[in-house]
């Protein structure tokens, strides 16, 4: 529920969803997701079908736009998504990541099991902030407000490095998992970065299968 530029967060979010669902449903492979909502979690299972892609999106989208009270846990749903899948497959997963529990190990835990696709959905203001005086900004799962004095050069540039910081760790834990990464930005263009990263991932596909004996 966040987003300064060309969308908020949950649209990027639930585009994700879609693209990667018709990509799957294309080639006549299951699909089902779990989402978290807020403390609860809700699990739609795997079928085949557009009907159930249909259905799934719609469950997506109502998660993405309703309220709900409470913190999300991303290590429980990453332990959860991993008990619901019996078989190999692909794993996509699709947060800001910016849940500050342990989620990492729950992510490589995935990733000795199934392929794993991280789509980290980002914002510009969580990266930098604007010099527009004292900003109240408002936590969507707690409802707590911290006042931020952005015409501080120092808070400004604390608050860069610390962003910066915070996304090289979420970028590093998605490598040690053994995961893709794909970062979709509310300022870009997400069906040009989406194309331009499923066509560098077959070429990298193809190349490792032309290099094997």
């Amino acid at each position: 529920d966040f987003g300064t530029a060309g969308c908020e967060k949950r649209d990027l979010a639930v585009a994700a969803v879609a693209a990667v669902g018709h990509l799957t449903a294309r080639t006549g492979n299951r699909i089902g997701a779990l989402v978290l909502e807020g403390e609860r979690t809700a699990i739609v299972p795997a079928k085949g079908g557009r009907t159930n892609l249909q259905a799934l999106l719609r469950r997506v989208l109502a998660a993405a736009t309703d309220e709900h009270p409470g913190r999300g846990d991303l290590g429980t749903g990453l332990h959860r998504l991993g008990g619901t899948m019996r078989r190999r497959g692909l794993a996509v997963v699709v947060s800001d990541f910016l849940d500050a529990g342990p989620w990492d190990r729950p992510l490589r835990a995935l990733g000795t099991r199934h392929d794993v696709l991280a789509v980290e959905v980002v914002d510009p203001r969580e990266l930098s902030l604007p010099d527009v005086g004292v900003l109240d900004l408002v936590d969507p799962e707690t409802g707590a407000v911290l006042e931020v004095p952005t015409g501080d050069r120092r808070v400004r540039e604390r608050y860069a490095a610390a962003a910066t910081e915070q996304r090289a760790r979420i970028a590093a834990a998605i490598r040690a998992a053994g995961a893709d990464h794909l970062v979709l930005r509310t300022d870009r263009d997400w069906l040009v970065d989406l194309a331009r990263f499923v066509s560098n991932r077959r070429d990298r596909v193809d190349a490792l299968t032309r290099a094997r004996p």
